[in-house]
């Protein structure tokens, strides 16, 4: 089968592989019908993973068809529709059984798909743990409305759910790509009293103006004053850090009033210092990431319902043997491009 592989640092390559097999009476093989290109992908790329293994195949956001089972799995068969989880998660050890799937103890407990064991972006896949991973698309849901409810929406629920967001907050979300999207649409389920979301790209800021009218909008030049003009005492209540730079997690804390939440949802690709003489007496909760991936079920339940809609997320689309082009789109962030999908 075709299978994109991560060569060595720097490069990714179209290569042959063999079709995977159960190589454990948990795993489920997949027929992938759908995939996606993540920013996470790129880290990996740049070596900014190290736990990432040369010869992977990467991609873990992935929707498909169920083609075998192992004879432990009892909650997907042969045949089903499937988003595919980001993570692999035990679903026994202590961190499992509270919810923290992330940090599950199985060997290839947390984000291993594409990262330490083979992922998507190929025409098939193995899932370890199939009755954890992966979850059965409702007949009325398309492929193209769930193939983000693995990772980046999952993502986006998770930093929501966390941040515990009330109607009478004032939400700060910093970065409006892909992710930042999917944390949008989830912090809108909450309800809040106002939504800004802080990006740089007019092609993002276009886009979020046009799909999202009610969000205000601001850039990082003007963030704070903005920031301080539309809340109620100093500051957001709550604080969703999308963009993964020096300088927005400077800003997200900067933003946040005396004792509010600032959720750190992005993946960065250097350590960053906490300025604790410049914070101290702001009394600020930090939240950290990676995602819990463990609520897909729910979210698909709100896509069905028609409360989720990341469809407009996909501006292109190209075939498997095309990938090269795809990466080079994604990566150089050409032609308005937010997601892609591979097909």
């Amino acid at each position: 089968m075709l299978a994109y592989t991560y060569i060595e640092k720097g490069k990714f390559g179209l290569t042959e592989k063999p079709k995977p097999k159960i190589t454990d009476a948990r795993d489920a093989i997949v027929r992938v019908t759908l995939g996606s290109i993540c920013t996470s992908d790129l880290h990996i790329k740049h070596g900014s993973v190290p736990r990432a293994i040369p010869g992977t195949t990467v991609g873990h956001e992935m929707v498909g068809v169920v083609e075998e089972v192992g004879t432990g799995v009892t909650s997907v068969k042969p045949g089903d529709r499937v988003t595919v989880n980001v993570e692999t998660f035990c679903g026994k050890c202590f961190f499992c059984q509270h919810g923290y799937v992330n940090n599950c103890t199985d060997l290839n407990g947390g984000w291993a798909l594409g990262c330490r064991i083979d992922g998507g972006q190929a025409e098939y896949v193995r899932v370890p743990y199939a009755d954890q991973g992966l979850n059965r698309i409702p007949d009325t849901v398309s492929d193209e409305q769930a193939l983000f409810v693995g990772d980046i929406l999952a993502t986006g629920f998770w930093a929501t759910r966390i941040s515990e967001i009330t109607e009478k907050d004032t939400v700060l979300i910093i970065g409006a790509g892909p992710t930042g999207i999917c944390t949008l649409l989830c912090s809108m389920l909450k309800n809040p009293k106002h939504i800004i979301v802080c990006e740089k790209s007019p092609e993002r800021v276009r886009f979020i103006r046009e799909h999202y009218p009610d969000v205000l909008i601001t850039t990082p030049d003007n963030c704070k004053e903005f920031v301080l003009k539309n809340s109620d005492h100093g500051g957001a209540d709550v604080v969703l850090e999308v963009a993964g730079s020096e300088d927005s997690f400077q800003m997200a804390w900067e933003c946040a009033r005396p004792n509010a939440t600032v959720t750190i949802v992005a993946l960065y690709d250097k350590p960053l210092l906490f300025p604790l003489p410049d914070m101290y007496g702001k009394n600020l909760i930090f939240k950290t990431g990676g995602v819990d991936g463990c609520d897909c079920a729910e979210i698909l339940q709100l896509i069905e319902e028609g409360k989720i809609d990341t469809t407009p997320l996909i501006t292109h689309r190209f075939a498997l043997n095309e990938i090269e082009e795809a990466y080079r789109v994604f990566e150089n962030k050409l032609d308005g491009v937010i997601k892609i999908a591979i097909y």
